[in-house]
């Protein structure tokens, strides 16, 4: 029983830190899957804010490059004479406002560089580029993709538009930016390191991007056209990146107005770096708390195991004293029960012997009670009465109706015996003097409640009364007066329709 006792309880203890390991655990996941999908948002949420600021960026380099290019025109005036310091003067002056680094040139419809800002203009033919063949061919206003420069080998993108002069091209006048432009932005946006802003034609042609790529790049069969801008003109996506290779988070936000998709890309890398950094930070105070519950896990086996066997020893002590208990009430029992059949046997008349026996049998009902329902502290009132005042209707072979109203209540232990003499003496006197010659009689017992310790008990019969100050004191009177002193009451009888016997006593 005790081996058994020690491994339930070990068990429990065993189930307990198992599962306060498993939802420590399954809480520290959840915290942890949370802050990933909050990087994630913040990351998303950086990609796109800084996608909205290149979207500002792109358009005011649009609007500038194009008011420029319609100054440029102006500057010409009706030809356009090469080499003249007055027209190049009013074209430099057409680039105010321009990111520096921004060089305009114009060009004849053979090609040749009529004028330009470049101080290292050489001789390049340029006449395959679409800067030159797109505005030649009747293109309003046109913007390049990412370019090589002919000159220096840098990375441009350019903007152009035709020089009308008598309703047909005279030249093309271009505006060519660098495209570390974007360089001062992304260091102005304080994005993760890894991080790249870039400025995308709508037929998927790289115009610009910082860090730059190795050279032209062409996205039309990347994701963001064949999925994200299909559905929707701005929003982020996680994604290889097709130029390096590095998976990013990107924003991306189409510019009203113009032919350009404005993009930011937000490395995963670095962000989980910061993630896995902030985990470990909170593993780090996490830790020790897990490694305290695990000792206090240990702790509590322990506790377990010694509570287990005290409450084993509990047992086999209580287990001792209610044998104890049931073998001294069933042999007082039983002694009582002797006592009724030595009194049998005296010459005593039948009166007096018939008196003792029944007094002997409600001190012998009562131990009876208290062993065989296990109930040493306190009894049920409504069985205990039963059980006294039945067996004396029985005993007495009267045709007596026996109605019993008890409350359902607890009897304190000590005051089960002079309750049971109390019943046992008012009862005998209605059955012995209460009916005589008569078939009709009824005696009815009530117990009922008055506060948490008191009741008051009633015993009433039909019969045919009597009057106090003709009946003499006998044995029985002393007996209930001495029964109700014990249990802390007071009685009075009451003559109508028969005797009524009331008292209010403790039950508790």
């Amino acid at each position: 029983m005790l081996a058994k006792l020690v491994v339930n309880s070990t068990r429990i203890a065993i189930t307990f830190t198992i599962v306060s390991v498993i939802f420590f655990s399954l809480l520290i996941g959840i915290l942890i899957h949370q802050w990933f999908r909050d990087t994630e948002d913040r990351a998303a949420a950086s990609a796109i804010a800084a996608a909205h600021a290149v979207k500002i960026n792109t358009g005011w380099i649009v609007e500038v490059a194009e008011q420029a290019l319609h100054r440029m025109d102006l500057a010409l005036g009706p030809d356009l004479a090469p080499n003249r310091n007055d027209t190049l003067e009013r074209i430099e002056d057409a680039l105010a406002g321009l990111p520096p680094g921004a060089k305009a040139y114009i060009i004849s419809p053979e090609g040749r560089t009529l004028y330009t800002t470049d101080p290292n203009i050489a001789d390049t033919d340029i006449r395959d580029r679409e800067y030159f063949t797109a505005p030649m061919a009747g293109a309003d206003f046109f913007a390049s993709h990412l370019m090589i420069s002919r000159l220096d080998g840098s990375q441009i993108f350019a903007f152009s538009q035709p020089l009308l002069r008598q309703n047909r091209v005279a030249g093309v006048a271009v505006i060519s930016f660098n495209a570390d432009l974007l360089g001062d932005l992304l260091a102005s946006l304080a994005l993760y390191p890894g991080s790249t802003i870039s400025i995308v034609r709508t037929d998927g042609m790289l115009v610009a991007r910082f860090p730059p790529p190795d050279g032209p790049v062409d996205l039309k069969d990347h994701v963001l056209f064949t999925e994200h801008l299909p559905r929707a003109e701005s929003g982020t996506y996680t994604t290889i990146s097709p130029v390096d290779g590095i998976e990013r988070t990107v924003g991306y936000v189409r510019v009203p107005d113009t032919d350009f998709i404005a993009v930011a890309s937000v490395s995963m890398a670095e962000t989980m770096s910061q993630f896995w950094g902030d985990v470990r930070s909170v593993l780090l105070i996490v830790m020790p708390i897990a490694l305290a519950l695990t000792i206090a896990a240990v702790g509590i086996v322990r506790l377990l195991q010694k509570d287990g066997r005290r409450q084993f020893e509990l047992e086999k002590a209580l287990e001792t004293n209610t044998m104890m208990f049931k073998e001294i009430h069933h042999r007082v029992k039983n002694n009582l029960q002797s006592m009724q059949s030595l009194i049998r046997m005296q010459a005593l008349p039948e009166t007096v012997k018939k008196d003792i026996e029944s007094r002997f049998a409600a001190m012998s009902a009562v131990h009876e009670h208290m062993y065989r329902h296990d109930a040493y502290a306190a009894l049920d009132a409504r069985s205990f009465v039963a059980s006294i005042v039945e067996p004396l209707v029985e005993a007495y072979g009267s045709p007596v109706a026996l109605e019993v109203d008890v409350a359902d209540m607890a009897l304190h232990h000590e005051r089960a015996t002079p309750l049971a003499l109390l019943l046992t003496e008012v009862v005998t006197n209605a059955l012995k003097y209460a009916f005589l010659d008569r078939t009709d009689g009824k005696v009815a017992v009530s117990l009922r409640p008055l506060d948490a310790d008191k009741a008051m008990l009633i015993v009433s019969d039909n019969g045919s009364g009597f009057r106090q100050d003709q009946t003499a004191q006998g044995m029985g009177s002393r007996i209930i007066q001495a029964m109700v002193m014990q249990l802390e009451g007071k009685s009075s009888y009451t003559v109508r329709d028969g005797v009524v016997f009331s008292a209010e006593i403790m039950v508790r």
